[in-house]
């Protein structure tokens, strides 16, 4: 689906200067949401864009991608239920959160929000299958989907292989709503976009996000060694650590962004604001801070906070914006559980103790 696109390939003139030899690298899925994700564009692309439809949609993306549970949409008190109610409503389908969804329109929305110099150049952009055939790349660079998540090809030295260009014809034709019910991608253009690799080498800068809850920031995320050893680690809006964990396990570092901090803040205070939860993720260059992309339901809303109590206090800002988070009031011991205790009444005791 081109949206009613005639442009075979557009090209847009910028200067790379990275040299280093790279080894190419491309991001691997779990088998199960792999499954998933084929049953989404096979199965669940054929019913309905219904609210009975899409609940029950999130609710097996979330037994079996991580929880072999299912959520509490009625109470919700977890993260990820309140997360997935966020998903399921009428916020998640304004027109601006499809906008900046869109990995190439929501540069327009940094530049308008940030001021200039904030984006990745695009050297890039492909609406057809058939122009990949053959296609000279502008090595080194990334390609990745405008409307789909989690994709990303890097060609460090040498042009894609014939698997790797039918890769990207599937990512043409892929319909992420249908995959992964995300309403914010509905109808979006189907397009790859080519960009240069930044930071020297692809993966060597740490991913940066800030959550942002009512417009404001609360909570900062910072990942290591994305494509190599992965870590991630949280912290307080004064940079200190906080015992969270979310999928990856914590490499215990300190945080290493204090200089850049204050603008950090202040530009995700910007492009968050008017979103009751939104992501906004950056990547520090030198002295450049550029944004990635603004996401809105982290994983599809299927990977969870360790340990149960930092779950439950994360949680409680979708309702309490304001409230200050600090490392004491994310203790197991000071609510009374433990990770181990499950069911609603456990849940809710948590966090009655909490509030």
């Amino acid at each position: 689906m081109s949206g009613g696109h005639t442009t075979r390939i557009e090209y847009h003139p910028g200067k790379d200067n990275h040299t280093k030899e790279q080894a190419q690298i491309s991001t691997t899925r779990q088998r199960g949401w792999l499954l998933l994700e084929w049953l989404g564009t096979q199965v669940f692309g054929l019913l309905p864009d219904h609210p009975f439809v899409n609940r029950a949609i999130a609710k097996l993306f979330y037994f079996f991608c991580n929880n072999k549970t299912l959520p509490n949409l009625n109470e919700p008190v977890r993260f990820n239920e309140k997360l997935i109610n966020l998903k399921l409503s009428a916020a998640a389908r304004t027109p601006l959160r499809r906008e900046v969804t869109d990995k190439e329109h929501v540069k327009t929305f940094v530049t308008r929000t940030c001021g200039p110099g904030h984006v990745t150049p695009t050297l890039g952009l492909i609406r057809q299958g058939d122009d990949i055939d053959g296609l000279v790349f502008p090595l080194p660079c990334v390609v990745k989907p405008t409307h789909s998540s989690q994709e990303v090809l890097h060609l460090a030295t040498h042009q894609p292989t014939t698997a790797e260009r039918r890769r990207m014809k599937y990512w043409l034709r892929k319909d992420y709503f249908d995959a992964s019910r995300e309403p914010n991608y509905k109808g979006l253009d189907r397009k790859l976009i080519i960009e240069p690799i930044i930071g020297g080498q692809f993966g060597a800068l740490d991913d940066i996000k800030v959550m942002c809850f009512g417009g404001k920031p609360k909570l900062i995320q910072v990942d290591h060694g994305r494509y190599d050893g992965h870590y991630r680690d949280f912290y307080d809006l004064d940079g200190r650590h906080l015992p969270a964990s979310l999928k990856y396990p914590n490499s215990g570092r300190a945080f290493d962004y204090y200089d850049q901090l204050k603008d950090v803040l202040a530009m995700a205070s910007g492009l968050c604001a008017g979103f009751s939860f939104m992501r906004a993720d950056f990547y520090i260059d030198g002295s450049a801070i550029l944004v990635g992309e603004l996401t809105s339901f982290p994983s599809n809303c299927v990977h969870g906070f360790r340990p149960l109590a930092a779950d439950l206090m994360i949680a409680r800002l979708f309702d309490e914006p304001e409230l200050a988070l600090s490392p004491a009031l994310f203790d197991d011991n000071a609510l009374g559980i433990s990770d181990g205790q499950d069911g609603l009444s456990g849940i809710k005791r948590a966090h009655d103790l909490a509030a």
